[in-house]
């Protein structure tokens, strides 16, 4: 009998968001675990949306500027909205599962642990991902505090140019909709 994402038991589960939540890779999860990394993924897309969010839901106003930027994008270049828009959904249901599994976690070490699972890197690999996603958004034109939002902008980008060699720059401003996404306070 096959194993797929229907087959997997509420304790099963736990363990995928435990060992996510730690910031294990899909693909190590799989690994260990003995399923292939596309159930994983499917598990924790069913199971993301399910862990608890001690953030607050996004504003209206936000959501419809969000909507309006996505529209205005998608006509510009759809593939790069697409892929903006997925990006944010998939890292905030990382944060989402890393928050449910290490409550009193500070902000940093959330973002920590959630690039570690989406790159699949070690601690001091994703310390230099977030330290370029601060000197990128958060210390010019002035200086504040790193956000989740910055961090998610910061991998979309940068995973996106990464993706073809000969790909130079984006044609949208993935942050944008990036910030209708993601609330403003995590």
């Amino acid at each position: 009998m096959a194993k797929n994402a229907m087959s997997f038991s509420a304790e099963f589960g736990q363990q995928i968001l435990q060992r996510v939540g730690d910031g294990q890779s899909a693909e190590h999860v799989a690994k260990q675990l003995g399923r292939t990394p596309q159930t994983i993924q499917e598990c924790l897309s069913r199971l993301g949306p399910t862990a608890a969010s001690t953030s607050q839901p996004v504003p209206l106003t936000q959501r419809l500027m969000a909507f309006r930027n996505e529209l205005v994008a998608s006509l510009v270049s759809l593939r790069e909205a697409r892929y903006a828009a997925e990006t944010a959904r998939e890292l905030l249901k990382l944060h989402w599962i890393v928050r449910a599994n290490h409550p009193g976690l500070p902000r940093r070490d959330v973002y920590l642990k959630v690039v570690m699972a989406r790159m699949g890197c070690d601690e001091d690999d994703a310390r230099v991902v977030v330290r370029r996603a601060e000197q990128s958004f958060a210390t010019w034109p002035t200086e504040r505090e790193l956000t989740f939002t910055d961090v998610v902008h910061y991998l979309a980008v940068s995973e996106y140019l990464g993706s073809d060699e000969e790909r130079v720059g984006t044609r949208i401003d993935m942050g944008r909709l990036i910030a209708g996404r993601v609330p403003p306070d995590l």
